[in-house]
């Protein structure tokens, strides 16, 4: 016996190491926030809110850009346009499929963005996306009002393997444009069964082409589980045997949660206060985009130029942005309405001046004359994100001291303000393109047809004919060409002289994950990339 003890015990730590090992946990812990009103759910058809940070673990966007902004495959195998970018032609992967094993087509991605094109679905971006397909003008026009699908001229399935897609217009990078999260396909035809808004649940049994599927979802709880989608076509993964949501709306409780090892990761950030407590939660990611105010230019007094002139010019935004960002490394100066990872970004920007004298002569020369004269101010940073939150505040100061305006009213959130919703004169959001192209970007920014001033969003009814033309002609030219880049940042001039926006600052993104989440990475579509390779190894 005591020549087999020492034996007995190596082989008892090595399968007790092993159990450990294999027994491992495969479960990722997530909390989620909202930017403004809530937003919990899996349809990945709205383009955009909150659930564009998870959709990838469902759905497989028809290309996307990985962490270093270079274009990757995903249900497209490959893309081509034509001589003059007026035709592009995307062939599917012919490994993909849907969770329930059938494979998926061409026609199903044509009947799907056909689906998110139709306005009684109220797609905010989707202009943005496909709005220069040829017939998407005469499809939303001809649409009826409970009209779940159009049918566009553009959009069509040469056969099951071909997304044939024509433009009205020329467009060197619309294969840029379509490599997003936000352009996912859903199954059309549970879609039309069970409604824009209900197909994805559980109960009715919808179909993922993701790494997992939604097993679970209580809308009372806010919780929601996602399992291994048993038809994963890729080569690889998925690694998790499960993903847990809970919807917490609270910076302060998600912050928590993470000190408590209650989550691994959460879509939301936490207080900037504990970056030395969590530093790996912190590390820096590349976004596009950065959240800016917009003052409305038809809600008064904001609807009159030299109101919002002096608005902007009352107010030091270094101050602001030291205000806004006390801790180091957390943010960054911004200088001008377009990113700094943009390709045509403008280096001898320093943005707006710090100048009461010309701010109180505008003010003098407006239509309203003084501060006592002005009807209330209507302000929210749009949810309760400690930066926003922080710069507002500060704005607000330095229009009480530099112009005597009091009569202000803060909401965190745009329902606060009840009926005088449709009044608000500054509201808190980003540019949110994908794909790091200025002109894109100065398109959905500032552009008539972009999606910010498009009716019921920031910039509701703001018109620059000279900026738009300029940002026309800018499209149509090759990402390659020094001349896009020469238009857009005229266009950006204009925009500036407008006085629309105002930036305090950009937010350094962060992982939000702890550092035992491997292969859990963001990159500019907001979305995990890739997330059929994250795995836990604490």
């Amino acid at each position: 016996m005591r020549r087999i003890t020492p034996l007995f015990s190596i082989l008892t730590f090595v399968l007790l190491s092993l159990s450990v090992a294999f027994a491992q946990e495969q479960v990722l812990r997530i909390a989620t926030a909202s930017s403004g009103q809530s937003s919990f759910h899996f349809n990945v058809l709205v383009a955009g809110a909150d659930q564009q940070n998870w959709s990838t673990l469902l759905f497989m966007p028809p290309m996307y850009f990985d962490a270093d902004l270079q274009l990757q495959p995903g249900i497209f195998q490959s893309w081509e346009g034509n001589e003059d970018s007026t035709v592009w032609t995307f062939t599917m992967d012919p490994r993909a499929k849907w969770s329930d094993g059938s494979s998926m087509t061409a026609q199903q991605v044509v009947d799907s963005w056909q689906i998110q094109i139709a306005p009684v679905n109220s797609v905010g971006r989707i202009n943005g996306y496909l709005g220069n397909v040829a017939g998407f003008g005469a499809a939303r026009e001809g649409a009826g009002a409970d009209d779940l699908s159009v049918s566009v001229s553009g959009l069509e399935a040469l056969d099951d393997a071909t997304v044939r897609v024509t433009l009205a217009s020329p467009d060197p990078a619309f294969n840029w444009r379509v490599a997003t999260a936000h352009l996912s396909t859903a199954n059309a035809a549970d879609v039309l069964e069970h409604g824009y808004n209900e197909y994805w649940k559980p109960e009715n049994d919808p179909v993922f082409s993701g790494p997992f599927v939604l097993s679970a979802f209580d809308e009372n709880l806010q919780t929601a589980e996602l399992v291994p989608n048993p038809n994963w076509w890729r080569d690889e993964g998925p690694f998790l045997d499960k993903v847990t949501f809970q919807f917490v709306p609270d910076s302060q409780i998600i912050g928590a949660m993470v000190l408590n090892d209650q989550i691994d990761a959460s879509l939301a950030p936490i207080p900037s206060a504990l970056r030395g407590q969590v530093p790996d939660y912190f590390r820096p990611i590349q976004v596009i985009g950065f959240n800016t105010f917009w003052f409305s230019p038809i809600a008064p007094p904001t609807d009159d130029i030299n109101v919002r002139r002096a608005l902007i010019l009352s107010v030091d935004w270094n101050a602001v942005f030291r205000a806004t960002f006390p801790f180091e490394g957390t943010g960054v100066p911004t200088t001008q309405p377009m990113d700094d990872v943009l390709n045509c970004w403008d280096p001898a920007l320093t943005g707006y001046p710090f100048d009461v004298e010309a701010a109180e002569a505008a003010l003098a020369a407006s239509s309203y004359g003084s501060a006592e004269n002005l009807p209330k101010l209507r302000v929210t940073p749009r949810g309760n994100n400690e930066f926003n939150n922080r710069a507002l505040q500060a704005a607000m100061e330095f229009w009480r001291q530099n112009l005597g305006i009091e009569n202000i009213e803060f909401q965190e959130r745009p329902d606060g303000f009840g009926d005088d919703i449709d009044k608000l004169n500054l509201t808190r959001d980003d540019v949110v393109i994908r794909f790091p192209d200025g002109a894109t970007y100065m398109f959905t920014a500032g552009h008539s047809d972009g999606a910010v001033a498009r009716p019921g969003n920031p910039l509701d009814g703001y018109v620059n004919e000279d900026l738009d033309a300029l940002i026309d002609e800018a499209l149509t030219l090759s990402p390659d060409d020094p001349r896009r880049c020469e238009l857009t940042r005229q266009a950006q001039d204009f925009y500036i002289n407008d006085y629309v926006m105002a930036h305090f600052g950009k937010p350094i993104a962060t992982i939000n994950a702890r550092d035992y989440v491997e292969n859990y990475i963001k990159g500019p579509d907001i979305s995990l990339i890739e997330p059929w390779k994250i795995s836990i190894n604490r």
